[in-house]
């Protein structure tokens, strides 16, 4: 039998031992994003059993309030993630100058978008509550959205120091804030709505506290972990910072656009769900939560990959940006497959965990292998979507979510289910549909190059 030569056996072993270096990077960068997504979607769900403990009418409460404080958090995250490409790229080309800036240039950006939805929420909170309502809201529901309202300008601060340290590579400092949120908020919710007997004002009142704790150990955590690489709270940092803020803005805004229509494609769905009857309705529940799990997972690995991709760029080194990508990818396909591997092989047992209805089972269990298509989809998309946010093309990204969400796989989805006989699953074969068409043009634009060519240069001349 023929030897290997040596020196292609050297070769071989060295790009071995190089991915698995890179693997391992990728792994440590990503799981605490993956852990702190995860651990939000569950204090959602023990919000909601307390809160739905305490009474009916405190739970639809609840349940009209939430879908505006989470598109009010929807606006703020996109320019924490301005910031957190930002400092990965001066992160890997080693400019300490600029991330000390936007530690304060930042800050003042998301602060300031953040008290604007305050107010604008908090002034118009009757008004909200009665359109989403029909005009007949729960007597609490304004005081309870203006809480929650309070707590926007805390969490874009907690937003903003959790993408400075997501883009130096630090994730864990943000994990443990969403743990600190959590634990704080559990007991404080169970004690304000049973204790007191606050109900939904209660359960308002604790995440408004969770939120201000948050944001106090987050920023003292910045204090003490970064003050003395990267100084800041310098009133001259703000002196001519228009250019760093326009740049924060060129990159947020598309982000925002898309966190929009995203948001609102979701509750399109439910509409048209629901025309379907409440069986149908209720099976779409149980695959929108694994779904979420999925997403919370691709999301979190794709975050991973704009960090350790930008801080490639940044440093001028385009093969070291490829080889993290495949790494990244590689983290982000065996997740997927673990996260869906239960409801594809057992879908009755996963779905009777959350229901005793077999109709509703059965609905569920109808559409579920849908994720098979879905699946290969979000990683192409997603793999190449953190290449392209790293770079800061995030205007293409939002032109490819409008184009594959609105022109196809909305209209699509309404197409099956009023024309065919497919039911729930019409909804399925639009979303996926919408899925690969986003993948197909992600992977276009990704091939053209583009985004390498102007990151590179934006590295070299900076």
């Amino acid at each position: 039998m023929a030897m290997m030569p040596a020196d292609q056996a050297d070769l071989i072993e060295s790009e071995t031992s190089g991915f698995r270096e890179r693997f391992a990077e990728s792994w440590r960068v990503t799981w605490p994003i993956i852990a702190g997504g995860l651990t939000t979607l569950a204090l959602s769900v023990v919000d909601t059993a307390i809160v739905g403990q305490y009474s009916t009418e405190a739970l639809a409460t609840m349940s009209l309030v939430l879908p505006v404080y989470v598109l009010g958090s929807a606006l703020i995250l996109p320019w924490a993630t301005a910031v957190q490409v930002h400092v990965s790229r001066w992160k890997g080309a080693g400019d300490t100058a600029r991330i000390s800036r936007v530690l304060d240039v930042g800050a003042v950006l998301c602060l300031t978008v953040g008290l604007a939805i305050t107010v604008v929420v908090a002034v118009l909170a009757p008004l909200i509550v009665s359109v989403i309502a029909h005009g007949d809201p729960p007597a609490e529901a304004a005081a309870v959205l203006r809480i929650l309202a309070a707590s926007f300008p805390l969490i874009a601060l907690t937003a903003h120091f959790r993408g400075v340290f997501g883009g130096i590579g630090e994730t864990k400092t943000a994990m443990r804030v969403v743990m600190l949120v959590s634990l704080v908020n559990i007991p404080l919710d169970y004690a304000l709505v049973f204790g007191l007997d606050l109900g939904a004002v209660g359960s308002a009142w604790g995440t408004f506290t969770a939120s201000l704790m948050g944001a106090v150990y987050i920023t003292v955590q910045a204090r003490r972990r970064l003050s003395d690489r990267y100084p800041f709270w310098r009133p001259t940092h703000l002196h001519r910072s228009a250019g760093m803020g326009g740049s924060l803005w060129r990159m947020g805004w598309p982000d925002l656009v898309f966190s929009v229509l995203a948001y609102g494609s979701e509750v399109v769905l439910v509409v048209l769900v629901a025309t379907l009857g409440q069986q149908p309705l209720a099976g779409y529940r149980l695959m929108v939560i694994t779904v979420t799990v999925l997403w919370a997972v691709i999301f979190g690995a794709s975050s991973g990959i704009a960090i350790l991709v930008g801080q490639r760029l940044g440093a001028g080194d385009l093969p070291g940006a490829h080889a993290y990508r495949r790494s990244g990818a590689v983290v982000m396909a065996a997740l997927a497959v673990i996260v869906v591997a239960a409801p594809l092989l057992a879908p009755g047992v996963v779905f009777h965990g959350f229901t005793d209805d077999p109709a509703v089972v059965a609905e569920a269990r109808n559409v579920v292998y849908a994720l098979i298509a879905i699946v290969p989809a979000m990683i192409v998309a997603m793999t190449l979507a953190g290449v392209l946010r790293a770079a800061g093309d995030t205007r293409g990204l939002m032109y490819i979510g409008v184009l594959s969400q609105v022109v196809v796989a909305m209209p699509l989805a309404y197409l099956c289910v009023t024309y065919t006989d497919l039911g729930l699953a019409g909804v399925y074969v639009g979303f996926a549909t919408g899925l690969w068409v986003r993948a197909g043009l992600t992977l276009w634009r990704y091939r053209t190059g583009r985004w390498a060519r102007s990151a590179i240069e934006g590295a070299a001349e900076s």
